[in-house]
């Protein structure tokens, strides 16, 4: 059985890196899997957007069915995406079977910090719209299988081992 690991919190959260190291691990056990990451989709699918609710939604939903699909075909998907709504997450659970939801929870400051694509400095200076978590409301998950809470001595390979634990929990492996 495939399974859809969805990575999902706030912009310099972490996902991609998360997304990153959780793909390799996949592979080095021999896993098929595929890595789905918000900003390359709307890139390779040259989806250019205000980043509106709406649209933001839509777009999630159809990674949604994209990973679904994959995933139906026998190969694990790592996703790596804000979409922090409501919607999505009760959607993914009830559609998506091997389904395991990882929430990035990162205080603001410290994403101001890291704001590697200076997302957070251009809303500042009134360049940029539609930002979630700033102008845009977002809905924090309800009901991950796993909360990472950000702390200064967390790396991205004890946040991996904690997926890795969590999930053969979940699904009683090893």
């Amino acid at each position: 059985m495939a399974n859809v690991y969805w990575i999902t919190g706030l912009s310099s959260a972490g996902k991609t890196t998360l997304a990153k190291l959780l793909t390799e691990y996949l592979r080095s056990k021999n896993l098929s899997v595929v890595m789905l990451d918000g900003d390359e989709l709307r890139s390779a699918l040259k989806i250019d957007s205000n980043f509106r609710v709406d649209e933001r939604l839509d777009l999630a939903f159809k990674y949604s069915r994209l990973s679904r699909l994959i995933s139906s075909q026998g190969i694990n998907v790592v996703v790596g995406t804000i979409a922090l709504f409501k919607e999505i997450h009760l959607w993914n659970r009830k559609n998506i079977p091997g389904y395991f939801e990882i929430y990035l929870r990162v205080p603001l400051t410290e994403l101001r910090r890291r704001d590697p694509k200076e997302i957070y400095k251009r809303y500042d200076l009134g360049e940029l719209k539609n930002v979630a978590g700033l102008d845009l409301k977002i809905d924090e998950p309800t009901n991950p299988d796993l909360i990472i809470d950000f702390s200064k001595d967390l790396t991205p390979e004890k946040s991996l081992k904690m997926v890795i634990k969590n999930f053969n929990k979940k699904y009683n492996k090893g």
